[in-house]
């Protein structure tokens, strides 16, 4: 992982948010959590306050294979995707079962650049090349 230091950190009862000082803000969903609406309204309103409407690139990752998405979650996710100003969404997959997730939710959105990685090296060394691209 790359050395960066966490320049602001919220953290919610499933989430925890970081804006980190290499540009890239990260997304942890927490063990043993169920994603519902409320949830991601709340996270979203949260990203919202803490990047006071500038866009970065997203690293999202669970902090362990119990994180579970509702289909009501995954549903809202989708329809409220652009409520958060983003350069590109990176998720870090380690099950099966969220990599089947993750392909099936990127199928459906091509707002912006994302892909599913398996390590967080991979997925910092992506959002590094996608905001050189935009430069």
């Amino acid at each position: 992982m790359s050395n960066y230091i966490v320049t602001k950190k919220t953290t919610l009862a499933a989430v925890e948010l970081s804006m980190c000082n290499d540009g890239i803000v990260r997304v942890m969903f927490r063990k043993n959590s169920e994603i519902i609406p409320t949830i991601l309204q709340e996270m979203y309103d949260k990203l919202n306050e803490m990047t006071q409407g500038k866009k970065y690139p997203y690293i999202y990752y669970m902090e362990d294979s119990s994180v579970v998405f509702t289909n009501e979650g995954t549903k809202y996710s989708r329809e409220h995707e652009l409520d958060v100003p983003k350069t590109c969404n990176a998720a870090i997959v380690k099950s099966l079962a969220h990599r089947l997730l993750g392909n099936f939710y990127l199928k459906k959105n091509l707002q912006y650049p994302s892909k599913i990685f398996r390590t967080m090296e991979e997925a910092e060394k992506w959002c590094f090349q996608q905001l050189k691209a935009q430069v």
